[in-house]
């Protein structure tokens, strides 16, 4: 008789496995549905605050930071979307994949804009920097 695969026998402790009366698989993906449920009203919170706002201003922005808020005031808890978020941060690098393959269709602007991007960017991290090294002279003294 052939031994089961890992796989296996990992769905089968899944599928089997019970805590408080439910199987494992269940209570995971209620808990994973809960963390998501909250970032996602979180995002569409954000979103529809952006369409209002008389100024462009990205509603997915908006939303990270009313979750951040939500957080902080402890309206909502950090168990409360603590491992939906860990998921998508494990899988972060897949996420950007779509974004990739889409500037393909942009290479020539983007080549045509290099030297402006490049300078917007070297601009940003001196002012970035001397920013914090006034701040941190300014509260050390």
């Amino acid at each position: 008789m052939p031994r089961p695969c890992l796989s296996g026998r990992l769905a089968y402790s899944l599928l089997y496995r019970y805590q408080d009366g439910a199987p494992v698989i269940a209570q995971r993906a209620l808990l994973y549905l809960r963390d998501f449920l909250v970032i996602v009203a979180c995002l569409l919170a954000g979103k529809a605050l952006a369409a209002i706002l008389p100024f462009a201003f990205p509603g997915s922005i908006i939303g990270m930071l009313l979750l951040f808020v939500l957080l902080s005031l402890q309206l909502v808890k950090l168990h409360w979307v603590e491992q939906g978020a860990g998921l998508l941060l494990r899988h972060m690098g897949v996420l950007f994949v779509p974004v990739a393959v889409g500037l393909v269709a942009w290479l020539e602007p983007l080549r045509q804009s290099f030297g402006l991007i490049m300078l917007c960017i070297v601009l940003g991290i001196v002012l970035i920097l001397g920013t914090v090294g006034r701040l941190y002279q300014r509260m050390n003294r």
